[in-house]
């Protein structure tokens, strides 16, 4: 094998790498709204579509609980009563179907939004 096929071979990965990168984030959907849920009953609706952060509280069984989004379009939840602290180490969620859960507090958080079945690879 040449030289000048090789840098090719490298030349054709890199290419193909950066377009399965790139048709991932265009297809990862992301979530309209979160819903913020204590014992079943929905207490908030969040627009994550906003491009301003907003923090609020709400009442958990334990006590209050923090919320956040940050204005790119994921919630968190940065302060909780909860003795463990699962809720507040999880990562933010974006994405249409994915859950935040505070079981001590009975809190759900749950992004809804457009939820494409197929993957990007399938596409």
């Amino acid at each position: 094998m040449k030289r000048s096929d090789r840098i090719t071979a490298v030349v054709l990965a890199v290419a193909v790498g950066v377009v399965m990168i790139l048709a991932f984030l265009v297809h990862r959907a992301q979530g309209v709204t979160a819903l913020v849920r204590v014992d079943g009953a929905t207490i908030k609706t969040l627009d994550l579509t906003s491009t301003s952060p907003q923090t609020m509280t709400v009442q958990g069984v334990l006590g209050p609980v923090e919320i956040a989004t940050d204005g790119k379009g994921s919630v968190r939840v940065t302060h909780a009563t909860c003795p463990d602290q699962v809720c507040v180490h999880t990562q933010p969620a974006h994405s249409p179907g994915e859950q935040i859960i505070c079981v001590p507090n009975h809190l759900i958080i749950v992004i809804e939004g457009n939820r494409s079945d197929i993957d990007a690879l399938a596409q």
